[in-house]
């Protein structure tokens, strides 16, 4: 016959007090995780902790009347309840209290994997986690009542684990919530009495049974902090995110391409398309175009339902200004919905969002007639930010470099003459200034962007001719000549700031709406760069500042920007310190300690010897000498991965063989034996971003094992 919670010695009341209270903690400590993850963190973490408390009480009062199956069924009803209560206080898509909660427990799950993070605070996206909570709270107070205090600490951490990758992309890690459940299963050990001892299954905490249980967290602190980080060092600190193979259920219409509307906006450029009231004039962005078919460029399918808030681009564009802006939609096309800059925040409308692309879509259909207000980042690019940056060799970027069919030979080769060498920064910067340089904007021309159109509009330098073609023409241009030159980019339609109406709004008209291009460079973002000819002036706008497009010749006029009709878019300690009486001697912590690092310091040695030899080889030295020492770490990874080089092979053979080595085996040869200057930094800098990528990838391709011991081989520092 099973023991009731108050039944057994003295102290057996306030035992089972702790351990339910410690339970509690532990089933609430996930809503620590979930909560970030919504526009409204504050109303969801109560719900939670309020939900972890409830289930824990409710479980263990009935299971002293009920069985185990009983009492979880029974309980049931209470969540069920405040389903039905949240449908009411927080409507998702369908309304009505009992339709909505029935909604909501049938798709909470795909509402969730399909909306972008921040999600809402609604029933739909709520129901999951609300559920989660009391079913593991239920589950723990049955195993704790069974004097099972390890078995009740399972569900608490398979909700952290869930919470964790439901969570969304985010940088803030969980360790608050890993805190509490140490905490609480150092609790649940000391007040909860071993099975068949007697004397009821709670017991009040003795001192010898605490100090047992901190020594032994302290051993496996030790131990973890010693072994953990050159284990740890490649491997990512976020989950894979469900949401990347999750299917979004808000597709876009098919429409004509936005970018097919500017040459006949460009002849009637006086009808009226938007009102803005803004806090400051604004270039607007609209619609995001990423694949290029060979005939035209795409906008993106599908969106995410989003909440009023938005998640930031990513990385995150340095100086950003928030710009706030009241938009009145009138006669525009499609669903998309114009940005001030890469938006933040949206009110007064279901939206859904692209984080990829920074593209609005309305979920109501067409966009005409809505209102709505939206905070968007406008970034402050300057050239300090992008002369050093490189491109990323990501293969998730791989969409925009893609120029699939092969572009005709003439716009492969103009690629290749005026991008040039160098930088990828001044390879993007040369494309600009030579479509503003080399061309005029002439809206009576007969548009298009595909390659056909492209193949006629593009002139050869020095070819005595000037070309001619609409905006639409500039933008496709930049974009597929950066592409044909390694660079990748993408396509955005936008707006000017339009004119005053003299009661504090502007109206944007037809001839206000704009293309331009974008490239991608690492650790910085999408940057605009302005291919209006130079015939245009400049508005002052920071949307896409003159470091963005330099002259990289000398003597040459300064890049000029788009007029207020036709403007460039805008871009976009708390450790864990162990508490304690520092005077209390505890020797056995202290020696398991001593012992573990005897033990683990040999293995420690091995992978910082050879990470500093690494660094030493990439950034000490001449230019030329970073190459070659990029070179050895090739050939190191190599050897390491099984596939080591024979000694008789050049440069040249070992890039024959691996051509993803084949531009550091040219600056290999070119450093040690080519009649040119000597390598600058920016060669040096790149070849140390390629072997790190390329280390990187090799190690993540070998068998577990063999990347486990990876960094602890000490072959390499004799080779």
């Amino acid at each position: 016959m099973a023991v009731r919670a108050g039944a057994g010695p003295p102290g057996g009341r306030g035992g089972a007090i702790a351990a339910h209270t410690a339970l509690i903690m532990a089933v609430g400590a996930p809503a620590l995780v979930f909560a970030p993850g919504y526009d409204e963190p504050a109303p969801v973490l109560a719900l939670l902790g309020c939900a972890a408390a409830l289930s824990v009480a409710v479980a263990a009062g009935l299971a002293a009347r009920l069985s185990a199956a009983g009492a979880l069924l029974c309980g049931l009803l209470v969540p069920l309840a405040c389903v039905t209560a949240l449908a009411a206080w927080r409507p998702g898509p369908v309304p009505g209290a009992i339709p909505g909660a029935a909604d909501a427990l049938l798709h909470s799950g795909a509402r969730i994997l399909t909306t972008t993070p921040p999600a809402p605070a609604t029933v739909d996206t709520l129901t999951l986690p609300l559920l989660a909570t009391w079913l593991a709270g239920a589950a723990s107070a049955s195993a704790l009542r069974r004097a099972r205090p390890l078995t009740a600490l399972l569900p608490p951490v398979a909700l952290l684990t869930g919470a964790v990758v439901l969570a969304g992309p985010t940088d803030r890690p969980g360790h608050g919530a890993v805190a509490i459940l140490a905490a609480t299963a150092a609790m649940l050990l000391g007040t909860v009495a071993p099975a068949g001892s007697g004397g009821g299954p709670f017991r009040r905490p003795d001192t010898r049974t605490v100090m047992r249980t901190l020594a032994s967290a302290a051993a496996l602190a030790a131990l973890a902090g010693l072994a953990g980080p050159p284990i740890m060092a490649d491997w990512s600190r976020r989950p894979p995110d469900p949401r990347s193979v999750a299917r979004p259920p808000t597709v876009s219409q098919d429409l004509v391409n936005p970018l097919s509307y500017l040459p006949a906006w460009g002849r009637r450029p006086n009808e009226r398309l938007l009102r803005v009231r803004a806090d400051r004039p604004v270039e607007l962005r609209w619609v995001t175009l990423a694949e290029f078919t060979g005939h035209t460029w795409l906008p993106e399918a599908a969106y995410r339902p989003a909440g009023v808030r938005l998640p930031p681009p990513s990385p995150v564009p340095r100086r950003a200004t928030a710009h706030t802006a009241d938009i009145t939609v009138g006669d525009l096309p499609g669903p998309w919905l114009p940005t001030t800059g890469y938006p933040r925040s949206v009110r007064g409308l279901a939206v859904a969002y692209d984080p990829n692309s920074g593209t609005l879509v309305t979920r109501g259909g067409q966009s005409a007639g809505r209102r709505y207000a939206v905070t968007g980042s406008v970034p402050d690019w300057r050239p300090a930010d992008l002369a050093g940056a490189l491109v990323p060799t990501d293969p998730a970027l791989q969409i925009y470099r893609e120029l699939t069919p092969e572009p005709p030979a003439r716009i492969r080769d103009l690629a290749v003459l005026v991008a040039g060498r160098g930088a990828p920064y001044h390879q993007a910067a040369r494309l600009a200034e030579y479509l503003r340089e080399h061309y005029v904007l002439d809206n009576r021309a007969r548009g298009g962007h595909g390659y056909a159109s492209l193949a006629s509009f593009l002139v050869a330098p020095g070819g005595g001719r000037q070309g001619a073609g609409t905006a639409d023409q500039f933008a496709s241009a930049f974009a597929v000549l950066a592409r044909a030159a390694g660079l990748p980019s993408r396509v955005v339609v936008g707006f000017g700031q339009g004119r005053p109406d003299g009661s504090g709004h502007r109206w944007i008209h037809t001839g206000d709406a704009v293309a331009w291009g974008e490239i991608y460079f690492k650790d910085v973002g999408w940057v605009p760069f302005d291919v209006i000819p130079g015939s245009r002036t400049t508005t002052g706008s920071r949307a896409a500042p003159e470091g963005a497009v330099p002259s990289t010749r000398p003597n040459s006029r300064p890049s000029q920007r788009p007029s207020a009709g036709q403007p460039a878019g805008p871009g976009v300690s708390e450790h864990g310190t162990r508490d304690g009486d520092r005077g209390t001697r505890m020797w056995a912590p202290i020696l398991v300690a001593a012992g573990v690092g005897l033990l683990v310091s040999p293995l420690l040695a091995v992978p910082a010897l050879r990470r500093r030899r690494t660094r030493r080889r990439l950034r000490r030295g001449a230019p030329a000498e970073r190459i070659l020492g990029a070179w050895a770490e090739a050939l190191d990874a190599l050897r390491l991965a099984g596939r080591p080089v024979p000694a008789a092979y050049t440069a040249q053979d070992v890039a024959t063989r691996y051509p993803d080595l084949a531009w550091l085996a040219g600056q290999v040869n070119a450093a040690g034996f080519g009649p040119r200057p000597a390598a600058g930094p920016g060669d040096a800098a790149a070849a140390a971003d390629l072997i790190s990528t390329y280390s990187r990838t090799l190690r993540r391709s070998q068998p577990p094992l063999r990347r486990l011991l990876w960094w602890l081989d000490p072959r390499p520092l004799f080779w």
